[in-house]
């Protein structure tokens, strides 16, 4: 039964991991490519730049002025984008990193599980609040001040939790064997940067691309999991 409970939670981290990428195709087809204040640095959509905005100049900057024809379009997707988030995105990845933690507290790694699901229910607590005020703010462009300092707040503790979830990830996996070790190194290394990209603005286009990492990373080891993980195995295994 252990070993059933195990698999079980990896298959549907693969599963929830396929929602990830279909939202994620979905996304790049409705958000427009450049920002109606300019174009952005590489690496950096407007859905991104809108996540990490900061001050009123910030939201000008994919937004544009109130006169600029592209305004509307923008807030559109991104309102759109936003409200598809909020009901169901938020959940599908949590349901993936909290799937990968829970399979891994049943393969022997209850410690790092634990941190990790401790992260991961913070990451999405955060991310609702950051959603909302997203959605207040281009209610009334650029937005209350209160609401540019919860977007600051929520913004970075979101990423500083996916951070966190993706060290621990890594580090379960360098305890592995094999393989699972190098996935382990290029999973902490992506966590390493989405704190860079979070904190330097110059490196901002590491933090979507260590996301990318940490996320691809993750499915691969839950999709190896699932074929090499029979439902009769037994864990006795303790971390």
């Amino acid at each position: 039964m252990a070993g059933y409970a195990t698999r079980t939670y990896w298959v549907l981290c693969v599963v929830f991991g396929a929602g990830v990428i279909a939202f994620a195709v979905w996304l790049v087809s409705i958000i427009p490519t450049q920002a109606c204040g300019g174009n952005l640095p590489w690496g950096t959509s407007p859905f991104l730049a809108y996540q990490l905005s900061r001050t009123t100049a910030d939201i000008e900057a994919v937004f544009g002025q109130e006169e600029d024809r592209c305004r509307r379009r923008m807030v559109a997707a991104l309102d759109f984008a936003n409200k598809i988030d909020l009901v169901a995105f938020i959940l599908i990845y949590s349901g993936f990193v909290a799937c990968f933690f829970l399979a891994m507290r049943r393969d022997g790694y209850a410690a790092l599980a634990r941190i990790g699901l401790i992260a991961t229910v913070a990451t999405l607590g955060f991310d609702v609040l950051e959603t909302s005020a997203q959605l207040r703010i281009t209610g009334s462009l650029p937005g209350p001040v209160e609401s540019l300092v919860l977007l600051t707040i929520s913004s970075a503790g979101k990423f500083l939790g996916l951070t966190v979830a993706g060290m621990c990830a890594g580090a379960a996996m360098l305890a592995r064997s094999g393989i699972s070790r190098l996935a382990g190194v290029v999973c902490v290394a992506g966590a390493f940067m989405v704190a860079l990209g979070l904190n330097y603005l110059p490196a901002r286009p590491a933090l979507p691309l260590g996301l990318g990492i940490i996320f691809v990373m993750m499915l691969l080891y839950a999709a190896v999991a699932t074929m090499r993980t029979p439902p009769s195995t037994t864990t006795t295994r303790t971390r």
